[in-house]
């Protein structure tokens, strides 16, 4: 009897010993779920804040009137894509209009006057690209060159579009690739699919590519085109290819211009950037603009995705394989 009363009082204290770290256990797993869920909601709130950082408009004329007038024949580049340097001390060390070497240069106005090298030298020294570059760049040299570098190269050999030989809608075939030199986003486009709901329709969502919405223009037409891709899928995986979208109002701020590159085939149109707007998802909507333009949408803030990014360009070259 002594060990049969012996073995309910143990069991009973080790039923309160449970119970008791249960209930502290259960007490901070809520306070954990408590704290992680007021930093959400507030990061929320702080992100929904900050998204009317995110609608600016370049004031100004049209680019497309700009360049008709103006009948630019010179390739179009960006403004802010100067590479000479600013400083009085610095010297270029290359001539752009006769290639040739000028005085030695003077590094950062400093006293020290770097030595010249001999054709001989030159020719002696071997070079190895492979080690100039990082291994993850090997297969794609590009992704190591400077976007501002990126950017000029791209940019060359376009040539202005007058309002008038603009493609009308339906003329032209899909666009298949999507560049936004400045920015880093360079991706395959595709024509998006509508999925029968019962009572609605919807658009497939695009997966690790930028989307097109086939009932709107395609690129380099007189009308609206329409584009969609993923900030970021941390669920679905469905890729990030506009995930630097975001940048793109802070350049506008700073005075960037910022193109768009499609291509068609062999044609490339170029697109100016001339807006950026914030919308909530239920105000989302497809609009024509009646002019060649060009809308990349995008759902923003992070972590929420509750908004849509909406960048606008307009159609101003095109450049076409001599």
């Amino acid at each position: 009897m002594e060990a049969g009363y012996d073995y309910l009082l143990l069991r009973g204290r080790l039923q309160r010993k449970f119970f008791g770290y249960s209930g502290i256990i259960i007490l901070v797993f809520g306070a954990l779920l408590l704290a992680t869920g007021g930093a959400y909601y507030g990061y929320a709130a702080k992100a929904r804040a900050d998204l009317a950082d995110l609608n600016v408009t370049i004031p100004g004329a049209s680019m497309v009137q700009n360049l008709a007038q103006n009948r630019v024949q010179a390739p179009v580049t960006t403004t802010t894509d100067n590479f000479s340097d600013s400083r009085p001390s610095a010297q270029k060390a290359v001539s752009a209009s006769s290639g040739q070497l000028n005085e030695p240069i003077n590094a950062l106005g400093s006293a020290k006057v770097l030595p010249s090298l001999s054709s001989v030298a030159i020719n002696a020294k071997q070079l190895y690209p492979g080690e100039a570059l990082s291994a993850a760049s090997w297969s794609n040299p590009w992704s190591f060159e400077p976007l501002a570098y990126r950017a000029k190269v791209l940019l060359q050999g376009f040539s202005p579009i007058e309002p008038g030989a603009i493609q009308p809608t339906g003329a032209l075939g899909a666009a298949t690739r999507i560049i936004m030199p400045s920015i880093g986003i360079d991706s395959t486009i595709g024509e998006l699919e509508i999925f029968n709901l019962g009572n609605s329709r919807a658009y497939e969502t695009p997966d690790r590519i930028v989307g097109h919405i086939p009932e709107t223009a395609n690129a380099g037409e007189a009308g609206s085109s329409w584009f969609f891709g993923h900030t970021e899928s941390p669920t679905l995986g469905e890729g990030s290819v506009f995930f630097n979208l975001q940048q793109v109002p802070g350049k506008l701020r700073n005075g960037e211009e910022v193109f768009i590159i499609t291509e068609t085939g062999q044609t490339q149109y170029l697109y100016r950037v001339t807006s950026s707007q914030v919308v909530h998802q239920d105000d989302m909507a497809l609009y024509e603009t009646g002019q060649a333009t060009i809308h990349l949408v995008s759902c923003v803030p992070r972590l929420v995705y509750d908004h849509r990014l909406i960048v606008t360009g307009e159609l101003v070259a095109k450049k076409t394989p001599s």
